[in-house]
């Protein structure tokens, strides 16, 4: 019965408050507008991060790690893949585990029904399917033990993407043969629609074994003895009731063991992180940096919305001083404290829910328009998919509850302390509850400034960062630059036919009109495409022993650094005498000669390299170091090898040309077409675009659009608080001001009079506001690109911005209440 009546007195408070909030939908409409935005900026952010880290569609997705390995000397953070042995040691060795798989990420071309695209697949382990727990639509998985041999038939699991997108769905597709790379290969299912991979952001389109794609490309058999070969990125299933420690205990002693019985596997660790923790890859400095991006988006969005919350509990303050004589009668009649409070909170809960509702809608527009903006400009299908689910919406709940509380509570607990006396007197003048109200509404408005200066600093900051970092020096000049990316094999060339490809294309490129200089490189500079190798001076290790460094590496034709405009700092360039019969050698950068050779130069060094059929290569010349990976790496040490002593099938063609890029693009597709029309074409695009994209400035573009979108946020709200705040402060002083005008007081006194309150606030906030700017800056300044005294003057111009506008917001207020007719403000009394 109590619960009963409960509910039911609930139940006619919400109504009450809808027929309140219907009396006033001016101000029902601010609030929720508000709140929208502070609860939208909260949402978006929390359904970007959630996107990101869903849990995969499998079954019991929490239980999945990735095991990466971790080596001495590795800057890059690209050595996390095993050797297919290593793979099954630590499959045969722990029971910490239910399931061990691996997989890789390739590009290749898929040639079906008389035409060739470019296939993005990942070649994987038999148990791949089995160990995720995912079925197939049609037909079916790759079996446990496929394919982990050299030889036996070629098959292929289609994506549902790309089996919509390539052959329309048709069902006949199973069972029918296609060419992988020219390799006849069957088909034999078709994956789930919900399914993408294993690689965040991207879409999969295909699933091929190992023994499939690895045959070709090394000696038979070789990939799955040799431990030197790791192509391998190794996932594993967590046996029931086994936790993350555990599981890191039961691979360190597997690793330890394997350190001790072979000599490649020497101080080679590994670690175990969640799955979600390893995305897109497993290198440790992404998941040390995911934390960090989390807590300062959540902050900045966190910061809008408490001042949302302000906002509104302003504006409910003032609802609480109009409804003074309502909740005196209430009380009056019997109602007791906690029974006003839970009127006002109700009110204040269902202006929340509203406001989180269209904050839904906002963030949900907010979220595609982000990520419209920022134009990846990637040849590989994607899969950014950050719509709403249950913990979008359990999150925007919450926000709802936090907020409502938030904001109801202080104006509920005001209200409640009405007296029966307040009856007597029309809603008061200024009374000690008047001035304890005002003192609070005053405090929040300088929390506001003080938040919103904050938000604009940062926002700032990001922007100057950004403006920076488009001014480094990159170490190679892209302006005017074309690239393009070719892999003939993907139609079936051996490496002969490849090499005479090129070559003729070079020479028709090199007779294209306008072109200046033509060269061809594994990898263009902060793409997708990256590779590596180890490396050791001679003389350091044993020669048959496998080289600790990692480097990052490229091969190159002669003329790739004039291209790209990379001085050599020492030595010479390569030449066209560098080819296939002539003595192995290379040129390193600035960083691994002085990490190598310190004291002395490195030109006729020599670096044992087991890679591309050479082992031991002599250095002849040093390239100026230039950025690799992303703009905010650190000097990572470079070795660039001759593309004829290192030939690789897949290509990036880089032409210098002044030509308008789309004509020379169009020229470009022309000629390799007319050499093979069906050798697939892929990102075309300006070296510019390239690095503007990938891991390039596309990650100070989502900092500088995130910090920008939250401080304008905090601006808008902020000015709407002072605004509300001063011109409830002169309209409260109305009779004050028609008494001190029949007496004759010079407007101009009384607009300074009411700019003084507001200009007290904005200053006392810009004055709190500055002070956890100036520790803030300090904090990220390792995150940002600052140098000498352009924080101190960016801070300054935002403290200018913020205190001009929340100033003339305040003169508004101030200039209205001095045209009061002292007659109408004296009968208002």
């Amino acid at each position: 019965m109590y619960a009963r009546g409960v509910l039911s007195s609930l139940v006619q408070d919400v109504r009450f408050t809808l027929r309140q909030i219907r009396r006033a939908p001016a101000f029902a409409v601010s609030a929720i507008l508000t709140l929208g935005l502070g609860v939208g900026a909260n949402t978006g952010i929390f359904s970007l991060v959630n996107g990101y880290l869903r849990p995969l569609p499998v079954p019991d997705a929490d239980r999945l790690v990735v095991i990466a390995a971790e080596m001495p000397g590795d800057d890059t953070g690209f050595r996390y893949r095993f050797s297919f042995p290593a793979l099954n040691d630590y499959r045969a060795a722990t029971r910490a585990f239910s399931d061990v798989f691996a997989f890789d990420l390739r590009i290749a071309g898929l040639t079906a029904r008389g035409r060739t695209t470019q296939f993005v697949f990942h070649s994987v382990t038999g148990n791949f399917f089995s160990g995720l727990g995912v079925g197939t639509l049609l037909g079916r998985t790759i079996a446990p033990g496929e394919g982990e041999h050299a030889g036996g038939e070629p098959v292929v699991v289609l994506g549902y993407q790309f089996w919509q997108r390539r052959f329309g769905g048709d069902p006949n597709v199973v069972g029918e043969t296609v060419r992988i790379d020219g390799q006849p290969t069957r088909i034999v299912g078709i994956a789930p629609p919900g399914f993408h991979g294993l690689f965040q952001g991207g879409d999969i389109e295909g699933y091929v074994p190992f023994g499939t794609v690895n045959s070709r490309s090394l000696p038979p058999g070789r990939f799955f003895t040799d431990r030197a070969i790791r192509f391998v990125t190794m996932v594993a299933r967590l046996e029931p009731g086994v936790t993350l420690a555990e599981a890191q205990h039961a691979v360190d002693a597997v690793a330890a063991r394997l350190q001790r019985e072979y000599p490649q596997d020497k101080d080679t660790t590994a670690r175990v992180m969640p799955e979600p923790m390893a995305r897109p890859i497993p290198m440790r400095f992404l998941s040390e940096l995911m934390p960090v991006i989390k807590g300062s988006l959540f902050g900045l969005a966190a910061l809008v919305l408490l001042i949302a919350c302000m906002n509104v509990a302003n504006l409910l303050l003032v609802r609480a001083t109009v409804r003074q004589r309502e909740m005196a009668m209430r009380a009056a009649l019997g109602s007791g404290r906690a029974r006003l409070v839970r009127l006002l909170l109700v009110e204040s809960l269902l202006l929340a829910a509203a406001g989180t509702t269209a904050g839904l809608v906002f963030a949900r527009w907010a979220t595609g328009l982000f990520i419209a903006r920022l134009n990846v400009a990637v040849d590989v299908p994607l899969n950014l998919d950050f719509h709403y689910d249950w913990r979008v919406f359990l999150y925007a709940a919450g926000l709802a509850a936090a907020t409502g509380v938030l904001m109801g509570l202080a104006p509920g607990l005001r209200a409640s302390r009405a007296r029966v006396t307040a009856l007597l007197h029309d809603g008061g003048h200024g009374g000690s509850a008047g001035s304890g109200r005002q003192r609070l509404r005053s405090g929040m408005v300088v929390a506001q400034v003080a938040g919103s200066l904050v938000l604009l600093v940062v926002a700032a900051l990001c922007v100057r960062s950004s403006q920076k970092a488009q001014a480094l020096d990159l170490g190679f000049d892209p302006a005017n630059v074309l690239t393009v990316r070719l892999d003939p094999r993907q139609v079936g060339y051996d490496g002969p036919r490849a090499q005479a490809f090129y070559d003729e294309l070079e020479r028709r490129i090199r007779a294209l009109p306008a072109v200046e200089s033509y060269a061809t490189a594994f990898s263009a500079p902060m793409g997708y495409i990256f590779d590596g190798t180890v490396a050791a001076p001679e003389g350091e290790i044993d020669p048959a022993e496998e080289p600790r460094y990692n480097v990052g590496c490229n091969p190159v034709t002669p003329q790739y650094f004039d291209v790209m405009r990379i001085p050599i700092a020492e030595g010479r360039a390569f030449t066209d005498e560098d080819g296939a019969a002539s003595r192995r050698v290379v040129i390193v950068n600035e960083t691994l000669a002085r990490r190598l050779w310190p004291d002395v130069s490195p030109l006729g060094k020599r670096l044992i390299m087991p890679r591309f059929e050479g082992r031991v290569w002599e250095v002849v010349g040093v390239a100026r170091d230039s950025k690799y990976l992303a703009v905010f790496e650190r000097p990572l040490p470079h070795v660039y090898f001759p593309m004829r002593q290192a030939p690789t099938y897949m290509r990036v063609l880089h032409v210098r040309s002044a030509m308008p890029p789309e004509r020379l693009g169009q020229l470009l597709q022309q000629e390799i077409a007319a050499l093979d029309p069906d050798v697939p074409v892929a990102d075309v695009k300006t070296l510019t675009q390239v690095v503007q994209g990938g891991v390039g400035f596309v990650l100070f573009r989502i900092g500088t659009l995130q910090a920008g979108a939250m401080g304008v946020l905090g601006l808008l709200l902020t000015i709407v608080g002072v605004y509300g705040v001063v011109s409830y402060g002169a309209a409260q002083r109305t009779r004050e001001m028609g008494i001190r005008l029949a007496l004759g007081a010079e407007p101009a006194v009384l607009k300074r009079l009411v700019l003084r309150q507001g200009a007290g606030l904005v200053v006392a906030g810009i004055a709190c506001g500055l002070i956890v700017a100036a520790a803030l800056v300090r904090a990220l300044s390792r995150y940002f690109f600052l140098t000498g005294g352009t924080e101190a003057v960016t801070v300054a111009l935002v403290t200018v911005l913020l205190s001009a506008i929340a100033l003339v917001a305040c003169y508004l207020p101030a200039r209205r209440a001095t045209r009061v007719d002292p007659m109408i403000a004296l009968r208002h009394e």
